[in-house]
């Protein structure tokens, strides 16, 4: 009996790669390149104020968490060869067109994003909070304007008023004069 020595193929021929997966290459040279210019710009963050303490600073948290997807995405090119088998599935569903729905949310929330020094934090806030769950079909109304007063409420009381971080106010400023 002749023992059969079984072969794992790290590199499917469908794939077009060898060491490293030239799709996923392209998207993590993107990523690193944007973590580069978030890094960059969140060493301009002003000092954060005395209330923290040693605790993370402003300047510190968005640092560490581009640091980790860097450091994540630097496997992305090389786990095809983990798993090849889902990869094959992944790379016969890149060829799918992309769902318009997705291409309709990127729109919207770069209009938000492009009117959010003219409506300021909070404001910014409620119109993705409410726009967004109800364009990807949500019907409870009720919910979703609760949830989007609730939020934006939230985040705005924890780190303007407790952890004395600045809010744009925006259209707000009306109000608070």
């Amino acid at each position: 009996m002749v023992k059969e020595k079984k072969s794992i193929d790290f590199a499917p021929r469908t794939l077009g790669a060898g060491l490293l997966h030239k799709k996923d290459l392209l998207l993590a040279a993107i990523l690193i390149a944007f973590g580069s210019f978030i890094y960059y710009h969140a060493g301009k963050f002003p000092p954060a104020p005395a209330i923290l303490g040693d605790t993370i600073n402003a300047d510190v948290f968005p640092k560490m968490l581009v640091v980790l997807l860097i450091f994540l995405t630097v496997v992305v090119p090389f786990e095809f060869k983990f798993s090849p088998k889902k990869i094959d599935k992944i790379d016969k569903d890149r060829g799918d067109e992309t769902p318009r729905i997705t291409w309709i949310t990127i729109f919207v929330l770069l209009a938000i994003a492009s009117s959010a020094e003219f409506l300021g934090s909070v404001l910014t806030m409620f119109v993705c909070c409410f726009s967004i769950p109800i364009l990807w079909g949500e019907k409870r109304y009720l919910a979703v304007a609760i949830y989007a007063v609730l939020f934006p409420a939230f985040v705005f009381l924890l780190f303007n008023k407790v952890l004395g971080l600045y809010f744009n106010p925006g259209l707000l400023e009306v109000f608070i004069k």
